[in-house]
């Protein structure tokens, strides 16, 4: 299921590329943005890139002190009247300067979909805007976005982060025309499948039968029917 989110950028914009990063630390996440981005300008690829090189230590990961990748599509639009009504019929109240929208595809690995939501929330925070996502009756104030977005991150606390996120090798180039492979994903280790509960107890009744002499009486008058049997049929 693909996400959609609106943030309606306030307009503390200045150095938002250094302040955008300096509130991942914050949080506790190392990230680097694509060299040439410009998070009040659309990216020519309609994606936004992002490095990470650390995460908070209670999130779980396979691979902890590798870097990956991870990209969300990023459109930024300069705010006018139309987009003002629009802001305004969802709640938002707060001069707006740019209109930043992102989507992510189904396919996306958890990461991508965690820090799309953090990174919209940051920019609404950083701003002075506001945030709208799919599934929210109105927009939310961006400190509040944050509030939520970290709250989503819970989760990861006993699954992996990184589990099907790529690793980082190289920046995608941002010119269409330009090929670029995607390096490998990180994989999680096959767990072997778990015998059920009542599976258990049948093989234990079935193989942990305990021998007692008490028995023998009665094994010796199976066997000898048995063998008379055999014998005169």
């Amino acid at each position: 299921m693909s996400i959609s989110i609106q943030t309606f950028l306030g307009p503390e914009t200045d150095d938002l590329n250094h302040r955008f990063v300096h509130a991942f630390a914050d949080l506790g996440f190392s990230v680097e943005l694509h060299p040439e981005s410009v998070l009040t300008e659309s990216p020519p690829v309609g994606a936004l890139y992002l490095k990470i090189t650390g995460t908070p230590s209670r999130i779980c990961r396979l691979e902890p002190d590798v870097p990956l990748l991870v990209a969300f599509g990023y459109g930024v639009s300069h705010s006018r009247r139309r987009r003002q009504k629009q802001r305004a019929r969802l709640g938002g109240k707060s001069p707006c300067s740019y209109v930043a929208g992102s989507r992510t595809s189904a396919g996306r690995s958890p990461a991508a979909g965690a820090m799309q939501m953090l990174a919209m929330a940051v920019l609404a925070k950083e701003t002075g805007g506001y945030l709208y996502a799919d599934g929210y009756e109105v927009s939310v104030k961006g400190d509040t976005a944050v509030e939520l977005a970290m709250q989503e991150l819970a989760h990861f606390e006993k699954f992996n982060f990184d589990a099907y996120a790529h690793r980082f090798e190289s920046w995608p180039p941002l010119d269409k025309d330009l090929p670029f492979t995607w390096p490998p994903e990180i994989v999680p280790p096959v767990t072997p499948a778990q015998i059920p509960v009542k599976a258990k107890r049948k093989l234990s009744t079935l193989f942990g039968y305990k021998f007692s002499w008490l028995h023998l009486p009665g094994i010796f008058f199976f066997i000898y029917f048995l063998v008379v049997t055999i014998l005169y049929s």
